[in-house]
C-alpha cells in the first residue's frame, strides 16, 4: 500500500489528481464528523493496496476547489481516476466502507 498525503489546492489540484487514483476530502476542522471522518480515511488507506493520493480541503482555505466541485454538504468525499471524478460520497463513512469504495476504483 501506498498512500501519498498531499495538501491539494486550487493550483495544484489538476496536476497531483492527472494519474492514479486520488481522494480529496472537503472538510470543516471545527466539526466533529469531520474530525472523526478523517480518522476513518487514513484507515481506510491503510486497508487497501495499491497507489492513492489522498488529501482535505478546508472549504474556507479551498473555496475554488469547493465551488468547482459544488460541494454543498460537509463532509464530502471526492475519489479521482486519472484525473476524472468516479465517485462522490457525502456524510460519514465506516472506514471498511470507504476502503471498498478505494478498491473498487483500484481493481482490487
Amino acid at each position: 500500500m501506498s498512500v501519498q498525503k498531499v495538501e491539494f489546492t486550487d493550483v495544484n489540484f489538476d496536476e497531483e489528481t492527472r494519474q492514479g487514483v486520488s481522494l480529496l476530502y472537503f472538510e470543516e476542522p471545527c466539526d466533529i464528523e469531520c474530525q472523526k471522518l478523517m480518522e476513518n480515511i487514513e484507515q481506510a488507506t491503510g486497508e487497501v493496496t495499491g497507489q492513492i493520493k489522498a488529501g482535505c480541503c478546508n472549504v474556507e482555505t479551498c473555496a475554488g476547489l469547493a465551488e468547482r466541485f459544488r460541494v454543498s454538504s460537509i463532509p464530502t468525499i471526492l475519489i479521482f481516476k486519472d484525473g476524472q471524478e468516479v465517485e462522490r460520497l457525502a456524510g460519514f463513512r465506516h472506514e471498511k466502507a470507504l476502503a471498498k469504495h478505494l478498491r473498487k476504483h483500484l481493481g482490487k
